[in-house]
């Protein structure tokens, strides 16, 4: 994967990627980070950019395929710095050709599920395997029928690895066997492996992100809401959302409040089969600092919010009345984690400051430190040896 290497990337996802989820914080202008780790928890949203762009629905095919998708992309980092004479171009192109290595690798992806009976509760194994428990759990009778006399309900609740998976490795036939429902309050499909890569815009947004819609068409049903509560007595799903904005030009009101607020629109939603796939999110752990200083990098929103603090630290280092202390505290960023999530973001920053700000911000390239912080002895090392000492070579 890695341009001094030959070696293969080992086959087992690292426990962090493996169910599609980064924990990862990041920290600029002296703030101080700390390492986090998973825990479950219900999404976020963010609005979608619908992208027509080869690299996101490819990669939908994926579910496990975070650990070659991750070494695929360690090419890029190990991309021969060449100063501003480097091509753009040439950039472009071997992005292009991740790419094309990611939805490779994405078409053996493997997602789990346990099934038991009709009650079933999707955690994550292959997708025929996944299938085929759906019809396991009607004992192999596929005539059996919803209580209302229609067809078998199944719920998806989720809209990220697992779901996207499941969608993807049930067949129209199979689908049509059974009233199918997706319900997430984020409207696409994340394609993570990328998301290091949007921190300062080599990798756009829109690329990476796949309409919901376009994912199940033919096979289910979409609803935008969020799940509150799972009655497993009766069978029943209670989702919520928000009714509207109190102005009509308000975009950035809270499309899923907490608690019991005015226009919050609640329904039921009866399964007889409940996909359980909401991912997870990163986990403090209590430690100080974490919330009030640092940024988690998780969602798309997450690599916006760190592009543009960078943006705003460079444009207040260059201010007049900025002293060189001033320079070196706003320029001084901090990211911890050595897993693939953490060199992405290193690498993407470090080559934004090496060609970028050279041309943007000439006077402060002196300024700049980038500190990537890890608690073990070697970066990606969940990898081959001979790539992680590959990356310390590069950085």
């Amino acid at each position: 994967a890695a341009r001094h290497s030959t070696r293969a990337v080992h086959s087992t996802p690292p426990p962090a990627m493996a169910g599609g989820s980064f924990a990862f914080v990041a920290s600029s202008g002296g703030l101080v980070a700390a390492p986090l780790r998973l825990a479950p928890s219900p999404h976020q949203h963010v609005s979608p950019r619908a992208s027509s762009s080869a690299t996101g629905p490819a990669a939908v095919a994926a579910s496990g395929a975070a650990t070659a998708a991750a070494g695929a992309l360690l090419a890029l980092v190990a991309w021969p710095r060449r100063g501003r004479q480097h091509s753009w171009r040439a950039r472009k192109a071997a992005r292009k050709s991740v790419a094309g290595s990611v939805a490779a690798a994405a078409s053996a992806a493997k997602l789990r599920v346990c099934a038991k009976a009709v009650e079933s509760v999707a955690v994550g194994a292959s997708v025929a395997g996944s299938v085929a428990g759906i019809k396991e759990g009607f004992d192999g009778r596929p005539g059996r029928t919803h209580k209302s006399g229609g067809r078998p309900k199944v719920v998806v609740l989720g809209s990220g690895w697992g779901a996207a998976t499941f969608i993807q490795g049930l067949s129209k036939e199979d689908a049509a066997m059974y009233d199918v429902k997706v319900v997430s309050p984020r409207n696409f499909f994340l394609y993570t492996p990328l998301l290091p890569a949007c921190t300062m815009g080599c990798v756009e947004e829109g690329s990476i992100m796949t309409p919901v819609r376009r994912l199940i068409e033919g096979k289910a049903e979409y609803l935008h809401a969020k799940c509150e509560s799972i009655d497993t007595v009766k069978k029943v799903v209670r989702c919520c959302r928000a009714g509207g904005p109190t102005r009509p030009n308000d975009v950035t009101y809270d499309r899923f409040p907490e608690g019991d607020v005015e226009g919050k629109l609640t329904f039921d939603i009866e399964y007889d089969i409940l996909v359980y796939a909401v991912g997870a999110q990163t986990n403090d752990f209590n430690t100080p600092g974490v919330q009030e200083h640092s940024f988690f990098f998780k969602e798309v929103q997450d690599a916006q919010k760190v592009r543009e603090k960078i943006t705003d630290l460079f444009e207040m280092a260059s201010l007049p009345n900025a002293t060189k202390e001033d320079k070196d505290r706003l320029l001084s960023f901090v990211i911890v984690g050595g897993g693939p999530t953490g060199v992405e973001v290193a690498a993407d920053f470090a080559d934004f400051c090496e060609r970028d700000a050279i041309e943007l911000y000439p006077k402060l390239v002196e300024h700049i430190k980038i500190s990537l912080i890890n608690t073990g002895d070697n970066l990606l090392s969940t990898y081959d040896q001979s790539i992680s000492k590959t990356c310390m070579e590069v950085f």
